[in-house]
């Protein structure tokens, strides 16, 4: 929750007047008022146009406010920065007016004219406080208003727009920190373009440098030098209201004196990726040169899945960008499986490097840390934007700490490119982190502050295999001699989409056929060499897309109810997954679920804990074989042997050290492509493989004796005599990976 502005201040003052607003504004809307109830429509489908459907809680099966609900706090949040903005005009003796729009810019939507007529309405069912508090804004003083922080506008939104509805549109407003961070020294005769402008953090820090760099010139020409190089675009409409308000207090240093009764604000609604227009032709060429290029672009871009865009919109990214650029250069399998969830941000910057920045020209984006491994970053790794190479000149990487507060909880890192140039590996790596000692958190609200506030550490990033440079990077100095072939298949937990449907309670044990019923591991079940109990599964096939309904319909008639009777929900998930077979059918089942031995592990989150299963003593079930679910990765072995080494060489200290650098720390870390660059051989009667598959069997023969308390208290629990093996385990891992090297 952010915390609420300074009593006494404009912001607190604005903050008030916004909730007086919404409760007017929420009455005429309840009442029917038309002009309200169409400017909420017209609102609505600009969303769903451009984003999907965001915010129908059916669709995304999450709490999310409606749309009205958002619209409400959109609009009254256009109000106060409405008002705020009269105020600097008529203090400072300015018409402010926004600049033509480039061509290149697709607007289908400008609500400026429809929020204003209802600004209008609802401001006239004010009592007199609220007419006091819009009278105190709009009076403001110079002074007052040049007192201002436009960093503060962000902020102002932040709190008057939920975090839920800001989330939802992929708005993660970026602290002024890393937005100083991002810009090069030396940008004063440079035009900076913010192609996904928001509230206008990058804009304002670029005129505050070039503010302080153009200090020899007139206030009235250093104005016209900056209102020409510093440009942003947005497609959410308040935003780029907010981004001008902004953008107009970074001016106000110098409007006192620079006799300039007309100032154009450089900040445009519209799509830099050009989606909008009426064409329906594929668009397979290059894009011609556009009427806005820039020497720097810098941004946060939307942090927005594939899944989440509106039918329309991946269209017209099929049509216009993504098989022209290869924005999506996954194939097969690891295209099918993680497709949907690809995010959107790389694409969106690759697209704007190739629309925007000039030959020669620098670009820096916050995006995800955990792009330097995994399929997903590919795209970004393989630094090439069509036939345009990108050099990668350094990564500021914010690791486990949280820069944009509690509104982004994946890592996030800074990359700083150079068009026209190929990459030269070590790449420059400087990692941030709390400041050991320092009491209170880190402070992101400048870079001064970020120095202050947090310590440093710089290395360089190198590709885990120098013949594939678009493959995962690793840390120079990171453990890496755990890198090698894998000889195992890794395969994917079982996934159903139907959580409600095929999750068995105590209840429902007595009333289906056991025969499919099955031990049943989710991500909270899995230690080091241990699991934490068990839940219970309907797994009705043996493999997907089996055709078994008739043998169901006879063996286990009790089950095959059980699903008819659940068809409509079975029928209504939308994965591609499920296509084929019967209308129960699983994602993820094959021979290898029913291997004899599994090396089972959580794909989500960082927690790099393996474990071999093979059955397990149900006391309703028996003795069935374990399923890995969803969350779940694994390898499928008939030989424990086999199992146990893996297990060992997976849990030993050179393993983890590794997989902390190709994982990292975002939503997929232990993925199928992290865990595969790991040498996980095959079995051999080896003296080291098995004194690390003695060491392994020996940790699960510890592991459940301790297992009768809480995971959290557990987690906090040393195991002395599992110390000891472990110690003899990295001992021996360490060996074998010396004796690997030495004999390369």
């Amino acid at each position: 929750m952010t915390a609420p502005a300074p009593d006494g201040t404009l912001f607190a003052c604005a903050e008030r007047l916004c909730e007086t607003y919404r409760e007017a504004a929420t009455e005429r809307l309840r009442l029917g008022d038309a002009a309200v109830t169409d400017a909420a429509e017209t609102w609505a489908a600009f969303v769903r146009h451009h984003h999907g459907a965001v915010f129908d809680a059916d669709a995304r099966g999450v709490d999310v406010p409606t749309d009205r609900e958002v619209f409400l706090d959109v609009l009254a949040a256009d109000f106060a920065v409405s008002r705020l903005r009269r105020a600097v005009e008529s203090a400072f003796g300015v018409d402010c007016r926004s600049s033509p729009t480039p061509d290149c810019v697709d607007v289908d939507a400008d609500f400026t004219a429809a929020f204003n007529a209802v600004h209008r309405l609802v401001h006239g069912d004010f009592a007199d406080g609220g007419a006091a508090r819009v009278a105190r804004v709009e009076s403001a003083d110079a002074d007052a208003l040049d007192a201002l922080d436009p960093a503060a506008v962000g902020e102002l939104y932040e709190r008057i727009v939920p975090r839920r509805a800001r989330l939802s549109l992929g708005e993660y407003y970026t602290p002024r920190g890393l937005a100083e961070l991002a810009l090069p020294a030396d940008c004063a005769a440079e035009t900076v373009l913010d192609p996904s402008c928001g509230a206008g953090v990058f804009l304002t820090a670029t005129i505050d440098r070039k503010r302080a760099a153009l200090s020899d010139l007139t206030p009235r020409r250093a104005l016209e030098r900056i209102t020409s190089t510093v440009v942003g675009v947005d497609l959410n409409p308040v935003a780029v209201r907010c981004a001008r308000l902004a953008y107009l207090l970074a001016l106000t240093p110098l409007l006192a004196d620079a006799d300039s009764p007309t100032v154009e604000l450089p900040v445009h609604l519209g799509d830099s990726l050009g989606l909008g227009g009426e064409s329906a032709e594929p668009s397979h060429a290059a894009l011609p040169t556009t009427d806005l290029r820039a020497d720097v672009l810098v941004g946060n871009p939307p942090w927005l899945t594939w899944e989440r865009l509106s039918e329309r919109a991946r269209s017209r990214w099929r049509e216009r960008h993504i098989d022209r650029l290869d924005l999506l250069p996954r194939r097969g399998a690891e295209r099918l499986l993680g497709h949907a969830n690809d995010d959107l941000s790389v694409p969106f910057v690759w697209v704007c490097i190739e629309r925007y920045l000039k030959e020669g020209g620098r670009a820096a984006f916050v995006l995800k840390r955990d792009l330097r491994s995994g399929p997903a970053g590919r795209l970004l790794r393989q630094l090439r934007v069509g036939d345009r190479p990108l050099s990668l000149r350094r990564v500021e990487d914010f690791g486990g700490l949280a820069p944009f507060g509690d509104q982004v909880r994946a890592a996030a890192a800074l990359y700083q490119f150079a068009a026209d140039a190929d990459t030269e590996f070590p790449v420059s790596l400087r990692t941030w982190r709390a400041r050991r000692g320092r009491v209170g958190s880190p402070a992101f609200d400048c870079l001064d502050a970020m120095q202050r506030t947090l310590d440093t550490e710089t290395t360089a990033l190198v590709p885990v295999d120098i013949e594939d440079p678009a493959g995962s990077w690793v840390r120079v100095d990171a453990e890496r001699a755990a890198l090698g072939p894998c000889a195992h298949e890794i395969r994917h937990g079982l996934k159903d989409d139907a959580k409600d449907v095929f999750t068995v309670d105590d209840r429902m044990v007595s009333t289906l056929e056991p025969a499919h019923l099955y031990p049943y591991l989710r991500s909270k079940h899995v230690v080091k060499f241990g699991l934490f109990g068990h839940d219970r599964h309907l797994v009705p096939q043996r493999r997907t897309n089996e055709e078994n309904e008739s043998e169901l319909v006879r063996d286990a008639p009790r089950t095959y109810e059980y699903l008819t009777d659940h068809r409509e929900s079975l029928d209504a998930r939308a994965s591609t997954w499920f296509d084929g077979g019967p209308f129960y059918n699983l994602f993820g089942l094959g021979p290898y679920t029913w291997a004899d031995y599994k090396v089972v592990w959580c794909r989500l989150g960082f927690k790099p804990h393996f474990v071999v299963v093979s059955t397990v003593e149900d006391p309703e079930l028996g003795e069935k074989t374990v399923v890995p679910g969803d969350h779940c990765m694994f390898v499928a072995t008939d030989d424990r042997r086999e199992a146990h080494l893996l297990c060992g060489l997976l849990n030993s200290a050179p393993y983890q050290r590794c997989l902390r650098e190709l994982g990292g720390e975002g939503k997929a870390s232990l993925s199928k492509a992290a865990v595969s660059k790991l040498y996980l051989p095959e079995w051999r009667d080896d003296p080291l493989f098995r004194r690390i598959a003695d060491c392994s069997e020996r940790a699960h023969g510890i592991v459940p004796g301790h297992v009768d308390v809480s995971k959290r208290e557990y987690n906090r629990t040393t195991i002395p005599e599992l110390e000891v093996v472990m110690g003899e385990l990295d001992r021996a891992v360490e060996r074998l990976l010396a004796e690997r090297d030495d004999n390369s």
